[in-house]
């Protein structure tokens, strides 16, 4: 895999061909963030909460997939299995076993995690192409399953989930802003414990494995338990993040947690920059926000009569494309290009090259 570095002083930025690594990075600006988001709700309307619930839960499931596919490189289609596990056994814990909201959310992430086993044995000897493929297919199985054990899950009528979720002190209802806070937290406390992951030990053995299988193997890294380990971890903030999905839409069904939802997941990452935990948010948000966009083109832009879904296909499509060749690294990479721009500016390579050339005239 090739690299590519960029180095400020003590500051290094290390592109792969899809990834993206960064270091020893200042974030003086997440605490004006952070107060950003939590003062938003003063100026936002009903529905633009409700769209800030589900950029939350976009958040949360590409962070889960950035840790399988950005961190530690294995590529998977199957994602939507484990949101739609998450989401199902948050359901049936607290709504049929009448198990505490908080614990089924637990419980929930760590029925994902398990049933990763599944997926993350197998990933020992599958790569690539392969490896999306086989967890594709895990899709189809978690689909057929929820269908089959109807009893359990209402198969295709829905399994409808209450949207109060009780902390014992208090009730918040998910259409409520007291939710809100609820779940952002959650947003921020799985955005820093992943940078934490992507910095620690853990993370530097998943980034050996992501760069080669051989050297990481050579170096002493079990790659079975490493990979195994990166399957549980991303399984289980995605169940956990299906768990929240089912209580902000209040009823689930199997088309819910469909291929199509895997790939939207994999276009956030390809869009915000994979391999990076605030690409992952950046594409996320960008991704649940693009409809409410399109839409508003249409009716600014496009004759009366313009379907929706076909204008959000194609839109869809160049933007993927764009994003592919132009800007392999993302939205997130490209910041980070910019920035270092700056940082040197005006000390960049091809201006010193003129500075010395003028300084030659004088």
């Amino acid at each position: 895999m090739r690299t590519f570095t960029i180095k400020l002083g003590k500051r290094k930025l290390r592109f792969s061909d899809r990834m993206i690594k960064e270091d020893d990075e200042k974030r003086w600006w997440i605490v004006p963030l952070i107060l950003g988001v939590y003062l938003l709700p003063f100026v936002l309307d009903e529905y633009s909460i409700y769209l800030m619930h589900l950029i939350a839960v976009a958040i949360i499931g590409a962070v889960a997939l950035d840790i399988l596919c950005g961190f530690c490189g294995q590529l998977s289609l199957g994602h939507a299995a484990f949101i739609g596990i998450g989401a199902y056994s948050y359901g049936i814990l607290h709504m049929t076993l009448h198990v505490g909201c908080i614990l089924s959310l637990v419980l929930a992430g760590l029925m994902g995690a398990f049933l990763s086993l599944l997926v993350g044995i197998p990933s020992l000897r599958l790569k690539g192409l392969y490896l999306a493929i086989m967890t594709m297919g895990f899709v189809f199985i978690v689909d057929e399953s929820i269908r089959y054990f109807k009893e359990w899950t209402n198969g295709v009528e829905g399994f409808r989930v209450s949207r109060v979720i009780d902390l014992g002190f208090a009730e918040l209802n998910s259409g409520e802003v007291e939710f809100y806070y609820f779940i952002y937290t959650l947003v921020i406390l799985v955005v820093v414990a992943s940078r934490f992951l992507l910095n620690s030990k853990l993370g530097r053995a998943f980034t050996s494995i992501r760069d080669s299988d051989t050297a990481a193997e050579v170096s002493g890294i079990n790659l079975l338990f490493y990979k195994v380990l990166a399957f549980a971890i991303s399984s289980f903030i995605a169940s956990i993040a299906g768990g929240l999905m089912a209580i902000i839409i209040g009823t689930i069904s199997p088309e819910d947690f469909n291929i199509w939802l895997s790939i939207n997941y994999l276009i956030m990452l390809v869009i915000g920059g994979m391999g990076a935990v605030y690409g992952a948010v950046i594409g996320a948000s960008f991704i649940v926000f693009l409809p409410e966009l399109i839409s508003g083109l249409r009716d600014s832009f496009f004759p009366p009569g313009t379907e929706l879904a076909v204008l959000q296909y194609l839109i869809y499509g160049l933007i993927i494309l764009v994003f592919i060749v132009f800007e392999p690294h993302g939205i997130y990479g490209r910041w980070l290009v910019i920035k270092s721009y700056f940082k040197k500016f005006p000390f960049n390579e091809k201006r010193i090259g003129r500075m010395a050339w003028i300084l030659r005239w004088r």
